[in-house]
């Protein structure tokens, strides 16, 4: 069942989880679009990202994002799904906003320590 939501619902509104703002590194490939870069999140939460990109992708496109965790550490590799393509930080910043897709509780447990790590 989806939920209907109004279009004076704001975006922050309606996650299911509050984006924290930090710039944490990752690769994101979005093969159906022959696309791969290097990039950071703008902001990040165990739900999604807003990922700085200047090429916009559809919604719906199918991506990987692989989040440098540090040296020796294996990248957490998620895959997303776009929800918009646009500007976040008041319009200061061009990027993708997506959510993660089939995540495990270790997936989910991981993203949060990384969150809390690079917040700290």
């Amino acid at each position: 069942m989806e939920l209907a939501v109004s279009d004076s619902t704001s975006s922050a509104e309606r996650r299911a989880r509050p984006r924290v703002s930090v710039a944490i590194e990752l690769k994101l490939h979005a093969p159906d679009h022959h696309y791969m870069l290097m990039s950071r999140t703008i902001d990040l939460s165990t739900n999604g990202a807003f990922v700085r990109t200047n090429r916009p992708l559809p919604p719906g496109a199918t991506v990987t994002l692989a989040f440098n965790r540090g040296v020796n550490r294996n990248p957490l590799m998620l895959e997303a799904e776009v929800v918009r393509s646009g500007t976040a930080d008041g319009g200061r910043q061009r990027g993708i906003a997506v959510r993660f897709r089939d995540m495990s509780d270790l997936d989910e447990s991981l993203l949060s320590e990384l969150i809390d790590r690079t917040r700290s």
